[in-house]
């Protein structure tokens, strides 16, 4: 499983993962803070504040390219696109520059704990299971295309609905970089929903129909396993499944996909 998922709503692991290990640091910061000094607890809140910030930033600076076209996109932090390093340094950095140095040692010994939960969380596992499915689905058009034909090729395939915000919103972009990248195959899957919504949609955003397919029946959400809308698979040439996102994709973010993919 790659989500908590309640009800409608899914939360992709990772972030949870991430989350908890922010919470172990500012417990332990917490409980120091009660037993060595007090000024420790304040160091944890603001440690967490200071490595999310720098983390976010580390990201944005280094797809500068990218976020210079649309500055604003930077505060979408719900698109995610987070470097953990950057936050590691600024984390270190305000700690050096703000707890008296004979705290210093408490503050190490909170984020060792912190990260050996996070070592404990992110267990290094290999490639992601799962191939490109069997599955025959129509074009706009009627045209019956089976996805195993697209072996041989990189292929992003989106699953997504007309009726989802984030896929609105980021469909347009994800068509665009399709167009520039035409060594990978782009396909958008419509789940659970008929050919005249899915093309009023299209024709409202200007969109081009190209490998767009429809699956009323969602039987790729059953085959691979969807627990929420956008989310996206990225397959190496043999058909195998590297990764998978679940939720709204930044530009950054798909392009440094599209990178590990190659």
């Amino acid at each position: 499983m790659d989500a908590w998922q309640f009800g409608p709503f899914a939360i992709p692991w990772v972030r949870l993962k991430v989350a908890l290990v922010l919470l172990a640091l500012w417990g332990a910061a917490g409980f120091l803070a009660r037993r060595v000094d007090r000024r420790l607890a304040a160091w944890g809140q603001n440690a967490v504040l200071a490595g999310l910030l720098g983390a976010r930033l580390g990201f944005v600076l280094a797809n500068a390219s990218v976020y210079a076209k649309d500055p604003l996109s930077a505060l979408y932090v719900w698109q995610g696109g987070f470097d953990p390093w950057w936050g590691i340094l600024a984390g270190g950095g305000y700690t050096l520059m703000t707890l008296p140095k004979h705290l210093w040692r408490y503050a190490l010994g909170a984020a060792l704990a912190a990260g050996l939960l996070a070592g404990l969380l992110f267990t290094r596992q290999g490639r992601e299971e799962g191939r490109l499915p069997a599955l025959t689905l129509a074009t706009l058009g009627g045209t019956e295309v089976n996805l195993e034909s697209f072996r041989g090729k990189s292929v992003v395939l989106n699953a997504w609905a007309t009726w989802c915000p984030p896929c609105r919103r980021e469909l347009p972009m994800m068509a665009r970089l399709a167009q520039e990248n035409p060594g990978v195959h782009f396909l958008f899957v419509s789940q659970g929903e008929g050919p005249l919504a899915v093309r009023q949609f299209l024709e409202e955003r200007g969109l081009e129909a190209q490998w767009v397919l429809l699956d009323p029946e969602t039987r790729l959400s059953q085959a691979l396993g969807v627990q929420g809308l956008p989310t996206t698979f990225f397959f190496d040439r043999e058909g195998r499944l590297v990764a998978r996102h679940l939720g709204e994709l930044s530009e950054a973010l798909l392009l440094g996909y599209l990178r590990a993919l190659r």
